[in-house]
């Protein structure tokens, strides 16, 4: 019986970095809505650029590397297949091999948890009133 061939990828899906920074956006947003008097407005403001910076240079870099790839350090040009043929294959990390659908869920998880939950405390917050 033959055993399945499993490609190997050591890379990540773009698709997985864009619903990340998706869900980074949805986190900021969910936050403003805590915004009232005070100084609150301030340190959103102040959260927000941190974001929008964070977010905009981790894009900034991947698109440079995207479009220069350096040949000395390996990098290949090529396009990113599909995300299903992605997901089927299995991801090189640092903990050892795992499929591409366990890499989106284990890297996606924690930023749409929390994103999810600041939405969560934005609604309860918008009924319950401003205390």
């Amino acid at each position: 019986m033959r055993q399945p061939v499993h490609r190997m990828s050591g890379e990540v899906h773009p698709g997985v970095f864009r619903a990340a920074m998706l869900l980074a956006a949805l986190y900021v947003l969910a936050a403003w809505g805590f915004a009232g008097r005070g100084i609150t407005d301030l340190m959103l403001a102040i959260v927000s650029a941190f974001f929008l910076v964070s977010v905009g240079l981790v894009a900034l870099l991947w698109q440079t590397r995207r479009r220069n790839p350096r040949l000395d350090l390996g990098d290949r040009v090529r396009e990113p297949g599909s995300f299903g043929h992605w997901a089927c294959r299995d991801v090189e990390t640092s903990t050892g091999r795992v499929r591409g659908s366990t890499a989106t869920v284990e890297i996606l998880l924690p930023i749409a948890a929390v994103a999810v939950g600041m939405v969560a405390f934005a609604i309860v917050v918008h009924f319950a009133g401003h205390v």
